[in-house]
């Protein structure tokens, strides 16, 4: 503090009032100096401090979500799996109610298959703990604990999650592995159908594709045998294949999926997606020159359409109100006590056989009424996480004989 007469002046520093310490102007300088360099210090260790302490916060939410996504990943596989366990109980519940209508039966008669059965039954819905609470409430209300488990839908009430299910008929396709060892004039004709139909024909031109040699190829790649056919438009069934690079061959064994017709000389993206819908690889074949039948009660109409050009003018209307009334009234086609020759007689119009044996071009020999293959679709959903199952299993008998259980095989699995 210095004098100024009476009055006394306070110490300064740059100016502004500082306590006077007893240090003189130099000292008080330096002093502040190091008080100034330990504050930058400090805020840099809490910057530092706050930084770590923000990531760590960080790492540990990320970790939490990916733990949750884990978690949901997993419980919505296995929700995918119970749908799939689900749709084999309705499938392996319909064989059964067919084989007991058929043992009453006392004229006997073949196993029907349809859009109506028990293995459509569940279609589409969602089924998980919120759908039960309301299968549950409609349980009450109609008084139907006297015949249903209330302790099965208490336990259905535990689901995480959802399920739905969609089982279709994989004999209502085009089977083109029938062609692996050679024998496959029905494949041939169904494929020629169904390349020349109008609107597909059209298409194929657009594409200059030409269909009979389109479906020659498609044999030809799976076919054992080594020669080309002569309707592929290539002397050798390597030829299309050479020109590529890498280069390839034909396979000359069955179509493993049913996207390996990508690999097929024209065969795009754009006409996978048109006709792969039709086709399948399912059944394989379990002895040689065995051949599958399509199912009358499930094929696709538009497909039928296809298959059966001459229906035209009044049968052309009766054949569509048919196939219109098979779809939305979920009926059938074909029962156990008619002919499928009858049945395309009186629905589509075709008068070309009655179905004997070894004739390819008899139309009636390429239906039943039966189905065997089932490709069943689930999506599990668990918190906005889903996965989907996608298997193709073969309904079977089991033999006691060869100690046999199960009543089902499964052809194809794939869960994503």
């Amino acid at each position: 503090m210095k004098l100024f007469g009476k009055i006394k002046l306070p110490t300064t520093l740059y100016g502004f009032p500082v306590e006077d310490d007893g240090l003189s102007t130099a000292e008080a300088k330096e002093h502040t100096k190091k008080r100034g360099i330990a504050l930058v210090i400090a805020i840099m260790i809490i910057s530092v401090m706050m930084l770590f302490t923000t990531d760590l916060i960080v790492s540990s939410q990320v970790n939490l979500s990916l733990a949750d996504a884990q978690r949901d990943n997993v419980k919505a596989e296995y929700m995918a799996k119970s749908g799939f366990n689900a749709a084999l109980l309705l499938i392996a519940a319909d064989f059964a109610y067919d084989l007991f209508n058929a043992q009453q039966n006392p004229k006997g008669g073949n196993l029907t298959d349809g859009l109506g059965d028990w293995w459509t039954a569940m279609n589409g819905l969602p089924i998980g703990g919120e759908t039960l609470e309301m299968m549950s409430s409609f349980q009450e209300s109609f008084n139907l604990n006297k015949v249903l488990d209330e302790g099965v839908i208490d336990q259905l009430k535990l689901f995480d999650g959802s399920f739905s299910i969609e089982v279709s008929d994989e004999s209502s396709k085009i089977n083109i592995n029938d062609c692996v060892d050679g024998r496959c004039t029905e494949t041939m004709l169904m494929l020629e159908a169904l390349f020349a139909c109008p609107a597909e024909k059209q298409f194929l031109e657009q594409k200059k594709l030409d269909g009979k040699q389109l479906a020659y190829r498609i044999k030809d790649w799976a076919s054992i045998k080594a020669d080309a056919s002569p309707e592929s438009g290539y002397n050798d069934e390597d030829e299309p294949y050479a020109r590529r690079e890498p280069k390839l061959r034909a396979k000359d064994a069955p179509y493993d999926t049913i996207d390996e017709l990508r690999l097929i000389e024209g065969w795009d993206e754009e006409v996978h997606a048109v006709f792969s819908p039709y086709l399948t690889i399912f059944p394989l074949q379990k002895k040689s020159g065995e051949k599958h039948k399509m199912n009358i009660n499930t094929a696709n109409r538009a497909l039928l359409q296809c298959l059966f050009p001459e229906a035209k003018g009044d049968c052309n209307e009766k054949a569509t109100l048919a196939l219109r009334k098979r779809d939305n009234d979920k009926s059938n086609l074909g029962d156990a006590g008619k002919k499928v020759s009858d049945v395309l007689k009186d629905t589509l119009c075709y008068t070309g056989g009655d179905g004997n044996p070894g004739e390819a071009n008899n139309r009636a020999n390429w239906f039943q009424s039966f189905t065997s293959v089932f490709r069943i679709e689930v999506r599990g959903s668990v918190n906005g996480t889903d996965k989907v199952l996608t298997a193709v299993v073969e309904r079977l008998m089991p033999d006691p004989k060869k100690n046999e259980k199960s009543s089902y095989k499964v052809l194809s699995w794939k869960v994503l």
